[in-house]
């Protein structure tokens, strides 16, 4: 059986839980946010985890053979707040849920898609670029600082920078989630800019004009999908900000290229991951990797078959984990 860890919001999900229906294959998906309504037991020394969810109970260290942990939300996270306890008691609620959720790491023989720790490791974009660079991919030189002439040298090296986020760039409002995209600038900040200072930010030599990718990894299996633009003008510089200006088309890489997408996300120790690299003058440049990167929006409508190919894995690594 297939264990989906995910929150009910996520759409990604529903594209594999179809394939899985579709081809008749166990799964138990947990939605985080609802922990609170499902049972579970754990078992020591007799080791043994059990979930019971509408009634149904499922042996967890004994019918999983792959967890695909795709997004996790947090318990209330979506409940109304007359519903919910008050906010010391959600957060010791939340921690206990998140040991629990932890403990699952204990049971072997899983194939976890992706494995949380390795997930977390490979959030890390300076890890990236290093592990891009010792493989063989060109990256940007890159300046992460927050000191105000240090980002002056990199606009004297380049003319002008990308910035970006060092970490998640979502910032969580109590109205509505703010993203931070990457941004082109073109003048340089005053040496002394307090904004500067308030914490490290990423500060990249720009490839411009440039062609996108995202490049969907699944095991061995390699998805490039070019991003341009519907007006056959240049994408912008973060192409998720004109997300409806743009198209996904599916495509091919030079195979020395595949071939290092494909080893980064098996050097990484991920089964999935999802790469930016952009095409200049003929080469390819590296910028980054999710290790849990969003592709709904690729399945449908542009009918990029990541939800089929993913499921192939599950299934694999499930019926290995029978086999043994």
């Amino acid at each position: 059986m297939i264990l989906i860890l995910s929150n009910k919001w996520d759409v990604t999900v529903d594209f594999v839980v179809k394939e899985l229906q579709n081809r008749g294959h166990p799964y138990l998906r947990i939605n985080t946010e609802d922990l609170p309504e499902v049972d579970v037991t754990t078992e020591l020394p007799n080791f043994s985890i059990t979930v019971e969810k509408q009634g149904e109970k499922t042996e967890l260290s004994e019918e999983i053979g792959s967890i695909w942990y795709r997004r996790p939300g947090k318990p209330y996270e979506f409940a109304d707040e007359d519903k919910k306890p008050d906010q010391a008691t959600v957060e010791y609620i939340r921690e206990q849920w998140e040991a629990w959720l932890n403990s699952l790491q204990t049971l072997s023989g899983v194939t976890w898609i992706n494995h949380p720790e390795d997930n977390r490791r490979m959030e890390s974009k300076i890890h990236q670029l290093r592990l891009a660079d010792k493989l063989g991919f060109r990256i940007p030189e890159t300046t992460v600082t927050n000191s105000g002439p240090d980002v002056l040298e990199t606009f004297d090296r380049h003319g002008t920078v990308i910035s970006k986020a060092l970490s998640s760039p979502l910032i969580t409002e109590t109205e509505q989630d703010e993203f931070v995209f990457s941004v082109h600038l073109e003048d340089p900040p005053s040496v002394d800019d307090e904004s500067l200072k308030v914490c490290p930010t990423i500060f990249q030599e720009p490839f411009l004009p440039k062609t996108d990718y995202r490049v969907n990894v699944i095991g061995d299996t390699v998805i490039p999908v070019r991003i341009e633009a519907k007006a056959g003008e240049q994408v912008a510089v973060d192409w998720r900000t004109e997300k409806e200006a743009v198209r996904f088309v599916q495509d091919s890489l030079p195979q020395k290229i595949e071939d290092l997408c494909r080893d980064f996300v098996d050097e990484a120790g991920l089964i999935f991951g999802a790469i930016d690299l952009v095409e200049v003058d003929g080469e390819y440049v590296f910028l980054e990797i999710n290790p849990n990167g969003e592709w709904g929006w690729l399945q449908k409508p542009w009918d990029i078959p990541i939800a089929e190919h993913l499921t192939d894995h599950l299934i694999e690594h499930d019926n290995e984990a029978e086999v043994q």
